[in-house]
């Protein structure tokens, strides 16, 4: 029984499953941040146009935004704040954003316990 993973005949170009582990490891533990410029866009926009209409703009000197606004002048984070009627409330907007950070958190914590096994497995 070999210890390999993917073997292509050579074994020294297959992967073990301990550099699998690791692979598994590293790619969901850097998910974060793409999963939040990417799945959380919309949403982190439609919060941020929100609080801006709430709050008002912050246009004090040496102010700090408020909220993330690096979405919110797009066009699908516009929409989903002043079109979609799923978020009009919102209570709504922000259980959408916490459902995609529970995932996101899960992912991050699934690359944590895979990269612990990992290195269980390895002494």
């Amino acid at each position: 029984m070999t210890n390999s993973v993917f073997a292509a005949g050579n074994p020294d170009q297959s992967i073990s499953r301990l550099q699998l582990l690791y692979i598994v490891a590293a790619l969901t533990t850097a998910s974060g941040v793409p999963w939040a410029l990417t799945a959380l866009r919309r949403t982190n926009g439609a919060l941020s146009i929100r609080a801006k209409r709430y709050l008002g703009p912050y246009n004090e000197p040496n102010s700090q935004p408020l909220c993330i606004t690096y979405a919110s002048r797009e066009k699908a984070s516009i929409d989903r704040e002043l079109n979609d009627p799923k978020y009009k409330s919102t209570k709504a907007l922000v259980n959408r954003w916490r459902w995609h950070n529970d995932l996101r958190t899960v992912l991050l914590v699934l690359g944590t316990v895979v990269g612990a096994v990992g290195i269980m497995v390895e002494k």
